[in-house]
């Protein structure tokens, strides 16, 4: 997908950014993570004291979000392909994710 920089009219999307990663395989593993299911007997007790099983980053044109929600057992990953650095793309995202799980939290309730 085409990746955005406010006010740059380039396409990210040929950039070497690192890892990549679908929506599906970012769930996986950010259950595997809470779930300890990735580690080791013990592993998952030494690094819950230091690392947040979640995630959450920004290249030029695109950032993500991935957090699990313990008390729904779900996990929530949201791919954004703009960016601006100036934070107002990273808030929107955060106010869009917070409402996503509002409204899951909402729907588990009635259920």
């Amino acid at each position: 997908m085409s990746g955005y920089y406010v006010g740059i009219d380039k396409d990210f999307k040929t950039n070497e950014n690192g890892m990549l990663a679908t929506a599906e395989d970012v769930g996986i593993f950010l259950r595997a993570l809470n779930d300890g299911s990735v580690f080791e007997e013990g592993e998952q007790e030494i690094y819950s004291t230091i690392y947040e099983y979640e995630h959450g980053g920004l290249v030029p044109g695109y950032q993500s979000l991935a957090e699990y929600y313990e008390d729904m057992d779900t996990v929530v990953v949201q791919f954004i392909n703009t960016t601006d650095f100036a934070g107002y793309e990273w808030n929107l995202s955060e106010i869009v994710i917070n409402r996503i799980v509002k409204i899951l939290r909402k729907q588990n309730n009635a259920s």
